[in-house]
């Protein structure tokens, strides 16, 4: 349950900042606040769709799995919800596609400048936090080096860019994912005690159990991409 719960409120704070992001874009006070902001909500949109879709689908699965037997039995009702989440990373683009498409233009947006600046923020945060951070300063320096080198292979047509595609935007989510509860946590400082202090075991359990993925992740888009480009016709043959 705890599990549920901390994927569920990381893909939703990846969805509050992309609303943020568009937001600004329109109310900013000044035009190059909204340009900022709406080349934010680029950036993020694929990975707010992607990840939280595929987040919905895991979480709906481990709901039919916290019922046991009963979860396969439609009284139950849980069954329904895994139904219902499975057509979400289908549909407005598959998650695939969002993945290509976060690769191929929105991690190149302003020559760069937009990731930096994203990567510059989550860095301000989690220095803010201190020790309570740790697990997000690792996943966000993967990040970084994760971006750097396919922002190398994209300027030189290198196709393991696309290969990495799907990997490195799961450990974009993950990151960003975890950005989202440490500014949870951060906020609820000094304001409202019980909610600091859920909002930090929050963080805590999430960078535990799932930021960890971010490494493995990160060797995936260095290394994987180079085994699917390797991958011919014969192996896929049915034998």
């Amino acid at each position: 349950l705890m599990d549920m719960k901390a994927k569920t409120q990381a893909a939703r704070s990846i969805c509050y900042l992309t609303a943020r992001a568009i937001d600004l874009s329109r109310s900013a006070a000044s035009e190059s606040e909204q340009a900022d902001n709406a080349d934010l909500a680029a950036l993020l949109t694929p990975v707010a769709k992607a990840f939280s879709t595929d987040t919905g689908v895991e979480v709906a699965s481990d709901g039919v799995q916290v019922h046991g037997g009963m979860g396969y039995i439609e009284e139950t009702g849980a069954a329904q919800h895994l139904r219902d989440a499975r057509i979400t990373p289908i549909y407005e683009g598959t998650n695939g596609i969002q993945a290509l498409d976060l690769m191929t233009r929105k991690v190149a947006l302003r020559g760069g400048e937009t990731m930096a600046r994203l990567v510059a923020d989550m860095r301000e945060t989690a220095s803010a936090l201190g020790a309570d951070a740790d697990g997000l300063s690792r996943a966000i320096e993967a990040l970084e080096s994760a971006s750097d080198l396919v922002s190398g292979w994209l300027a030189s047509g290198d196709e393991r860019a696309l290969a990495a595609a799907t990997p490195f935007l799961r450990l974009f989510g993950l990151t960003v994912g975890g950005f989202g509860l440490a500014r949870a946590a951060l906020a609820a400082r000094g304001r409202n005690a019980p909610h600091a202090d859920a909002n930090t075991r929050m963080l805590a359990y999430f960078s535990a159990m799932h930021l960890p993925q971010v490494a493995g992740l990160a060797a995936m888009v260095r290394d994987g991409s180079q085994a699917i480009i390797a991958v011919t016709p014969d192996l896929l043959a049915v034998r």
